[in-house]
């Protein structure tokens, strides 16, 4: 399971090893991708850089799944999510708090409100989440690359995402691989599945060195 920019992309000798690798396998071996891109941006830059369809694309920050070349959305996955999401109210409740501004319409999803960050002008994340429970609203803050917070349903993320689809389909966490780069790859990259922590990855990951099989 690999997020996109900055670890699946970023060095086209790699990338094409990498695919090489997975079609040539002797063993049965599925391919994901874990993004915060929506799914109509991920189907298009996996075509542009001459990507295989993944079996499942996680996207939208782990707030969506889809399903091999047909791309099937996962219905039963949103019902999970959906507990004590308000986006309307979020936003609001956003509103007029400095540094934080709302992203174009494009990036808004369903279980996702995504805003651009300065992080020199703006509550720090721990003090937003705190505002918003006081409001007894209840959100998952992803704080990533300097620059973006996306609000999540509190039963949504990437990791939430592939422990979800583990379960589903009996799979153990010691046969899953994960790679990425950034702050909204934390929960995945922090669970109990094998992780990679690529090269070029954003400070905010540098709390995950050290955890048991989590590889830098």
């Amino acid at each position: 399971v690999c997020d996109i920019d900055n670890t699946l992309l970023g060095d086209e000798k790699a990338l094409r090893a990498l695919l090489l690798k997975l079609k040539n396998s002797d063993y049965k071996v599925g391919f994901a991708v874990a993004t915060g891109r929506h799914i109509e941006s991920t189907i298009k830059v996996l075509k542009q850089n001459k990507i295989i369809t993944p079996d499942l694309l996680i996207s939208s920050v782990g707030t969506e799944i889809h399903y091999g070349h047909r791309m099937f959305s996962d219905t039963g996955w949103h019902q999970h999510i959906n507990y004590r999401w308000e986006p309307e109210s979020l936003r609001e409740a956003m509103r007029g708090l400095r540094g934080i501004k709302l992203q174009p319409k494009i990036n808004q999803r369903t279980f996702k409100v995504s805003y651009f960050i300065d992080p020199k002008k703006a509550p720090r994340i721990h003090d937003i989440v705190k505002h918003l429970r006081k409001l007894d609203l209840h959100a998952k803050a992803i704080y990533s690359q300097g620059a973006y917070l996306d609000l999540l349903p509190i039963r949504a993320s990437k990791g939430l995402a592939i422990r979800y689809l583990a379960e589903k389909w009996a799979i153990s966490p010691e046969h899953i691989l994960v790679a990425g780069d950034s702050g909204n790859d934390e929960e995945m990259l922090g669970g109990n599945t094998y992780a990679v922590v690529v090269g070029n990855y954003s400070p905010e990951l540098e709390r995950l060195r050290g955890k048991p099989h989590v590889y830098f």
